[in-house]
């Protein structure tokens, strides 16, 4: 049974077209492959590896943020609630976050006084700020993005995070506290019934977890530097929130490793705790982003990897489908594409379009450029299209690369041969220009 369901998820769902199949089947087989390939995706691009290093770099930043947040919170007599939140976001490190609190009460006691200023303020926001680069960079990876924000971009979109980002989730939590406290005289002022108070409390009880999705959705649609669909990043921060709240479960309900640590390490057995507990979180945010990815991309990524092990023969083909493509696009002065824009008109497999793209661009076939105000990157023929015929790209391709070897010459019959074919295929009457295809 396990092997059967092993290969099914391995070999015989990629081969199922959901688009044939009612909606129900269809969105099931539709999950499993989504999360099937955020799964593949996190092995890939080495996230365990990642959530490694930002563990280190969040140590390493935990007491400036935490003070960057109590400076922001102490202007809007936000300090308790903020101490609060921070006490129930990590459970069962009550003593540990209560002397990280500390020392940050103490880091913006020492840069003097009620205001951080001066140097200090310049120290704290870029310790944050590159603690958020960093998070960007490993986001952007797995989007696939190659150039990251600028600094002046950096700067303001990340000041406004730090600066909007502690203030709502602080308000939303004084109005959830709020809230409850009040049920009792909102179920008597509009003579609410035992069973409605009951299910509003019921309600107000999922005001945590509703906070983390809402939190997880923004980070999904902002961190990338990319235009994030937000139905991508509200899906993957439901299910990240989930995930976060189960491991909250966790650790309260099963208190892992808490005996053999406190054997072990005695008064610091708070620290390894508190690191595989920060671990366990960046790996469900980093699992998250990837499915973001996948929800996006689906069409393009929905037979998984089936298409990594294809002929010589079939690339040449596509490659001939890509030139092609952007072969009209000039002809009709259209904007230049993408890869993701060739890959959703074309149907074909992103990281099969952006490996074909390069070696286009090794062969010389196809230019890449990208506007100062822009992020992606776009194509466009770099010969003359008047030229541009299916031999020639074909030669261009067979050609690309290193064609002779030291001290070895190549049998003269051989090379005889293959320039004849080649020069045939060039006289061949199939050999079209691609604009007049």
């Amino acid at each position: 049974m396990a092997m059967n369901l092993l290969l099914f998820c391995k070999e015989d769902i990629w081969r199922l077209d959901e688009r044939s199949l009612a909606w129900w089947p269809a969105l099931c087989v539709r999950c499993v492959k989504i999360a099937l390939l955020a799964v593949q995706g996190f092995r890939r691009d080495l996230c365990q590896l990642r959530a490694s290093a930002l563990t280190l770099y969040s140590i390493l930043s935990i007491v400036p943020v935490i003070a960057m947040l109590f400076g922001i919170a102490k202007g809007f007599g936000f300090e308790k609630l903020l101490q609060r939140q921070l006490l129930e976001r990590a459970p069962q490190q009550d003593e540990l976050m209560l002397r990280l609190i500390g020392f940050a009460q103490n880091l913006l006691a020492k840069t003097q006084g009620e205001v951080v200023a001066g140097i200090g303020i310049a120290v704290l926001f870029w310790t944050v700020v590159s603690l958020i680069a960093n998070i960007e960079e490993s986001f952007n990876y797995i989007w696939k993005i190659e150039q990251g924000r600028s600094w002046s971009r950096k700067c303001s979109d990340y000041l406004s995070l730090m600066l909007l980002g502690p203030v709502l989730l602080m308000a939303a939590s004084g109005l959830t506290v709020f809230l409850q406290t009040q049920v009792g005289w909102l179920a008597g002022a509009i003579h609410l019934p035992a069973f409605g108070v009951w299910l509003v409390l019921k309600a107000l009880g999922l005001s945590p977890l509703l906070l983390m999705i809402v939190l997880f959705t923004v980070v999904f649609v902002f961190m990338p530097n990319h235009a994030i669909d937000y139905r991508a990043g509200l899906v993957a921060g439901v299910v990240t929130g989930l995930l976060y709240h189960g491991l909250q479960w966790a650790y309260l309900s099963l208190q892992i490793g808490v005996s053999s640590y406190n054997a072990i390490y005695g008064s610091f057995a708070a620290l390894p705790l508190f690191v595989v507990w920060l671990q366990s979180c960046w790996i469900i945010v980093l699992f998250g982003c990837e499915m973001a990815f996948y929800i996006q991309n689906y069409p393009i990524h929905r037979h998984g990897d089936r298409f990594g092990n294809l002929s010589f023969s079939l690339k040449k083909i596509l490659a001939l489908q890509i030139t092609h493509a952007l072969v009209k696009r000039f002809l009709k002065q259209e904007a230049p594409p993408s890869a993701e824009e060739l890959a959703r008109d074309l149907m074909i497999p992103l990281a099969l379009v952006q490996a074909l793209l390069n070696k286009l661009i090794a062969s010389r076939i196809v230019v890449e450029f990208c506007h100062p105000e822009q992020t992606v990157s776009v194509f466009q023929p770099a010969v003359d299209i008047n030229i541009l015929s299916i031999g020639y790209v074909v030669d261009a391709l067979e050609c690309c690369g290193q064609n002779q070897l030291p001290d070895i010459q190549p049998q003269q019959d051989f090379a005889e041969a293959v320039d004849h074919f080649r020069q045939a295929m060039a006289d061949s009457a199939g050999n079209r220009l691609l604009k007049n295809i």
